[in-house]
């Protein structure tokens, strides 16, 4: 085993079939979204809106850190029980996601991650009596990632309220300290993402890492170091996932103890980040044991397009001092168990999507006639220099590859700044651009982010170029940058017999 952030991580085999231990849990389009519900804050409580001003650049897509000054933060020492984070403009609009959204916020006290939500905005209030200790001497980092959508440098700021009670709170003598057990589909890397490829899974649903290869399958383990109990957890997803599952090992037994579904809103179902995830009611407490094993598993659905850089994780809060808690491994524990699921927020406005609407802007690629025949296409200033569908004329006719050979893609914008994706979807590619439009639904490639970040943390496949598989069938390919979605280009295989 190997310890991160203060945990450790078990490589286990234990969890290979741990999707098949799950017990039923609602579908997610087949109920309606369940009640907004949030706990009563303790008496003293002070909620801070902190600001932090950022300007980001074109196209953005860095996962970055900061240390929080002190006028980020509170200047007392108390206990965080309550976090929501937001993303305003400068001016104090809230840009729409399939512009401008935040991809995750991540605060951490001395290097443990404390709480996090990501673009679907999952708000985190504790249930009354616990909280996170905080001290102004500790040391709070913030990761962040913001994504530009536009290729524009726009100025942001981050906008978290925080939930605060002093310690010289009456209701804080009473308060019992909580940490982060955070359960991820993928060992807890700082950046833990995975694919999920159209046509995968059985009966149209994917589930990471219990589908993937075995010598995946023990990747999204935890192992408890004191006995305890878990008091709150909510799950994250990406766009086309359907729930997460939290389960407990003991020796050789495994139980289900929450199944955080993604409650989908407006017309792009599975396609939008217009969601709100399942979180635990108030009254959720689950005992742990030291050596208990958590792990999370991901569900999406594979029948519209495939998800690349998908997510799994549940950010688990948990508590070593005595707070009750029914062991799930007896009939009348697990009976007792409060799985029902609340919402910490209802639908956002800035989270709905607007893709997929008739466009005069891009060509129909099929229509188009032959390009020049080439070995390589540069990408540069949000542009495929060749066969890019906003560009007229010869620039914009689709490239030619005769079958059996490939085509290179090479991305000439800042590498270290800008990266872009070639991704195939399904021609003629041409409606407006969004978080649902385009998808990732022609051939089931994708060449990852082009582009150059530090190992471990970044969205960046860390190479510059990539090229086309050379089995391709003769035909009119489209294809976007999932990046940048309204970047639209094609390409051409013709067959060598013609």
């Amino acid at each position: 085993m190997r310890e991160i952030r203060g945990r450790f991580v078990v490589t286990t085999t234990a969890l290979v079939a741990a999707a098949a231990f799950a017990l039923p849990g609602a579908a997610f389009a087949a109920s309606a979204p369940p009640k907004v519900v949030k706990p009563a804050l303790p008496a003293g409580t002070i909620s801070t809106t902190y600001k932090v001003p950022l300007t980001i650049k074109p196209g953005q897509n860095l996962n970055l850190y900061q240390a929080m000054k002190a006028n980020e933060r509170p200047s007392e020492p108390g206990w965080i029980i309550g976090f929501t984070p937001n993303l305003k403009l400068a001016d104090g609009s809230t840009p729409p996601v399939e512009q401008i959204h935040l991809h995750h916020l991540v605060m951490l006290i001395n290097s443990d991650i404390v709480v996090a939500s990501g673009e679907e905005k999952t708000q985190v209030t504790l249930p009354t009596g616990f909280g996170y200790h905080y001290q102004p001497s500790d040391r709070l980092l913030l990761n962040h990632m913001i994504h530009n959508l536009t290729p524009t440098p726009e100025k942001v700021v981050f906008e978290y309220t925080i939930n605060f009670l002093p310690d010289t709170a009456p209701a804080a003598a009473s308060m019992k300290a909580v940490h982060t057990e955070f359960v991820d589909a993928i060992d807890n890397a700082a950046y833990p993402v995975f694919d999920v490829l159209r046509g995968s899974g059985v009966n149209g649903r994917f589930t990471y890492p219990a589908m993937s290869p075995a010598s995946l399958s023990a990747r999204n383990t935890i192992r408890i170091r004191n006995d305890g109990t878990m008091v709150f957890t909510a799950g994250h997803i990406h766009p086309g996932g359907l729930y997460t599952d939290l389960f407990i090992t003991r020796g050789s037994k495994t139980v289900k103890v929450f199944r955080s579904n993604a409650f989908y809103y407006g017309a792009a179902k599975l396609s939008s980040w217009n969601i709100s995830m399942g979180a635990t009611s108030s009254n959720w407490r689950v005992a742990v044991k030291r050596g208990d094993i958590l792990s999370v598993q991901a569900t999406y659905d594979t029948t519209k397009a495939s998800w690349y850089e998908s997510m799994g994780i549940m950010a688990t809060a948990t508590t070593d001092q005595p707070a009750g808690g029914v062991d799930p491994f007896t009939a009348d524990g697990y009976a007792a168990l409060n799985q029902t699921q609340v919402l910490t927020h209802g639908e956002l406005k800035e989270n709905r999507d607007h893709g997929g609407n008739k466009t005069r802007g891009y060509a129909d690629a099929r229509k188009l006639a032959d390009g020049p025949t080439l070995a390589q296409v540069a990408v540069k200033d949000f542009l495929y220099q060749q066969g890019d569908l906003t560009m007229p004329g010869k620039k914009g006719l689709p490239p030619v590859v005769k079958q059996g050979s490939s085509l290179k893609f090479v991305n000439l914008d800042p590498t270290s700044e800008i990266f872009h994706t070639i991704t195939p979807c399904k021609s003629p590619c041409d409606l407006s651009s969004g978080i649902s439009y385009p998808l990732a639904n022609g051939v089931t490639v994708d060449s990852g982010e082009l582009g150059f970040g530090p190992l471990g943390v970044t969205a960046a496949a860390n190479r510059g170029d990539w090229s086309t598989p050379s089995n391709l069938k003769p035909g009119t390919y489209t294809y976007f940058c999932r990046i940048h979605p309204f970047m639209r280009g094609t390409f051409r295989v013709k067959s060598s017999k013609g």
